[in-house]
């Protein structure tokens, strides 16, 4: 129970206490000056009676003895008159009961004692009789009763306003602590962004300053943690003269590039020039080139999304280029080397424009390797090297993948509309042996061919048909939440935040459907996070209010920019084995990235753990889950 419900509860307890006892003190006050009346006025009708029955006992005229009784009875409140007199054998009785409307209960619970008087009928200096004479009670009753019912009408209208102004006076004084405990519970998913108002109220006073004071000290502490993890990345990632990524950041992004369901091309970049600058000025000259070239990349934004690039060796580096078609892609191509002649011209006075930078460009296919990618590059590059070109691009050997975007698009737009779509779902398992959720794969339904998520999925982000494919996939689990077994998760894609409209729309089907809400979890991958990053936080923070989650995929590719997890809270994040296993990668490194995590509360779950070697390995610094072949991917059963 509320703290306004117990405060409520006792201020009405404690007027029904006081009301009853006005009521009982009242009615027993009332009662005893009714009982006190009633013998009073029962002594003085005995002693009226007892001489005005004087004149007709002596002369025995029983008549008017009878006459002047029944006058008394009806006039009075008497229920019994009995005169004995010493002429007559026996007594003269006269009964006038009257009627009561008081409810029995009542008259159980305040029962009036009989009042009675009995006096002598004088006649000298002998009695000639007696005269008894019994008040009647139902009189006294009904008063009792319309004053009980008064009372109560009263009573009850002054607790009813009473409770009133109490409900009215309790919200007002715990206003500023509700608000306070509404803050603190927003912060458990918001985060200590902004600190608490100060309160007006002496007692909360203390509390919101130790509240903003304790999420001061936990954002500096993940602020030192997200620091300290970036400084080992750098360590073991990082370039020392360009700041771009090294082999290893090449190896673990290709890795997990190659891995995700999305489309692009790797570029491998070689500067001749650079060599020259070398000869002629030395490796400060050509190392300041360097670090302007990594500048220059560093903040590259194709398409409004960043480039991944790195240093591999003194003339060469590697570029991982946004899913785009021919002609946009040469573009991009063609502006990049152009802006890398331009740092590295020595003389930018020249009418000529010397292209000193030539590449070799791979376009993504499936089944694709690390290796092989790095090869039919490089390949790429030594033949626009020979042809003197400025770069050659070698085109998909698969069959599959040369299928046209237009033909796929009809194909995915058929699917769509058709709701032709069929799932297969991943358990993620955390340590305790317990299942986190298991994660949704979607399948394109083309005839008696199912077509997996990384054949469609380049082509659905191409044409932006992204936030249609979540709608489909969420309206399917609306249709089938009777049938689904414990928690999902479900992957959404960057256009479900690209415009206003759509991220509206995402909001108001969850809310509209609370139920499957309540057992979904709905993951963005980090680069989603970063260019959408107030879009997602609305959606987490709606996520928890409906008891949905809201987690992080493909985590740590940006370790720069850790600290949007602070603003995020998500309840998990997820980090490709690759990660973790590298001999290079230092292990004080890992567990200050889960350590990072987890002061955020958000569980680390690592993904395509192949063995129970990677899986010890994981265990061991510190992440909370996995996600892979030990637990493989199976057709969605529906109960």
């Amino acid at each position: 129970m509320s703290l306004f419900r117990r405060s409520v509860a006792i201020l009405v307890g404690l007027l029904l206490l006081f009301s009853v006892g006005i009521f009982a003190i009242e009615v027993h006050q009332t009662r005893e000056s009714v009982a006190e009346r009633q013998q009073s006025d029962v002594d003085n009708l005995a002693q009226a009676l007892s001489l005005s029955l004087v004149p007709f006992v002596e002369i025995g005229d029983w008549t008017s003895a009878e006459t002047l009784m029944r006058a008394v009875a009806d006039g009075g409140a008497v229920r019994r008159l009995e005169l004995e007199a010493v002429g007559r054998d026996a007594p003269l009785v006269i009964d006038s009961a009257g009627t009561s409307h008081t409810p029995g209960w009542f008259q159980q619970i305040v029962a009036l004692p009989n009042a009675s008087a009995q006096r002598e009928i004088s006649g000298g200096w002998s009695a000639l009789g007696s005269i008894q004479v019994q008040s009647d009670s139902a009189g006294a009753y009904d008063q009792l009763w319309s004053l009980a019912i008064q009372l109560i009408t009263w009573l009850a209208a002054g607790m009813v306003l009473v409770i009133v102004l109490c409900v009215f006076g309790v919200k007002l004084l715990l206003g500023p602590l509700n608000r306070l405990s509404r803050r603190i519970g927003e912060m458990q998913s918001d985060g200590f962004d902004e600190p608490l108002p100060p309160s007006r109220v002496k007692e909360l006073a203390g509390i919101t300053e130790a509240v903003n004071h304790l999420g001061m000290r936990l954002n500096q502490q993940f602020d030192q943690q997200a620091e300290q993890v970036v400084r080992l990345q750098r360590l073991t990632e990082q370039d020392a003269v360009s700041q771009l990524g090294n082999r290893a950041y090449l190896t673990r992004v290709l890795d997990e590039w190659l891995s995700a369901p999305v489309g692009g091309s790797l570029a491998i970049l070689r500067i001749e020039q650079l060599q020259e600058i070398y000869r002629q000025d030395g490796f400060e000259a050509r190392d300041h080139v360097i670090r302007n070239i990594g500048t220059y990349l560093s903040g590259v934004r194709l398409d409004e999304r960043p480039l991944a690039s790195a240093r591999l060796s003194a003339e060469e580096f590697a570029l991982i280029l946004p899913d785009a078609d021919d002609t946009q892609r040469e573009s991009w191509l063609a502006e990049i080397l152009d802006r890398v002649d331009d740092l590295v011209e020595a003389n930018p006075l020249s009418e000529t424009r010397p292209q000193h930078t030539r590449a070799g460009v791979v376009l993504r296919e499936r089944g694709m390797t690390r290796e092989g990618a790095l090869a039919r590059a490089d390949s790429a590059l030594r033949e626009a090297i020979e042809r003197n070109q400025r770069w050659v691009t070698v085109r998909a050997e698969d069959v599959g993948a040369a299928r046209g975007r237009q033909e796929w698009r009809l194909v995915i737009e058929k699917a769509l509309d058709e709701r032709r779509l069929s799932f297969a779902a991943q358990p993620v398992l955390l340590e305790s042996g317990e299942t986190l959720h298991r994660e949704l794969y979607v399948r394109l339904n083309e005839g008696e061919t199912q077509h997996m998520a990384y054949a469609f999925l380049p082509v659905v982000n191409h044409f932006h048909m992204g936030a249609r494919l979540d709608t489909a996939v969420l309206d399917w689990l609306a249709e089938h939440v009777s049938a689904l077994d414990g928690r999902v998760a479900v992957n959404l894609t960057a256009d479900s935040f690209a415009s206003a409209d759509s991220s509206r729309a995402l909001t108001h089907w969850l809310e509209s459907h609370p139920r499957l809400a309540s057992r979904l979890d709905l993951e963005v991958s980090e680069e989603v996070a970063l260019d959408h990053l107030e879009s997602v936080q609305q959606l987490f923070r709606l996520a928890h209010r409906l008891g949905a989650r809201g987690g992080v995929d493909r985590f740590a590719r940006n370790l720069q920019a850790m600290s949007y997890l602070a603003r995020l809270r998500p309840a998990y994040v997820k980090i490709d084995q690759g990660f973790f296993v590298r001999d290079e990668v230092d292990t004080e490194f890992l567990r200050s990235l889960c350590m990072a995590a987890h002061q955020v509360e958000a569980k680390v779950i690592v993904t395509r753990v192949e063995s129970d070697e990677q899986r010890s390995r994981v265990a061991e610094v510190g992440a909370d889950g996995y996600q892979g072949y030990l637990a493989p991917i199976a057709p969605l059963e529906l109960q």
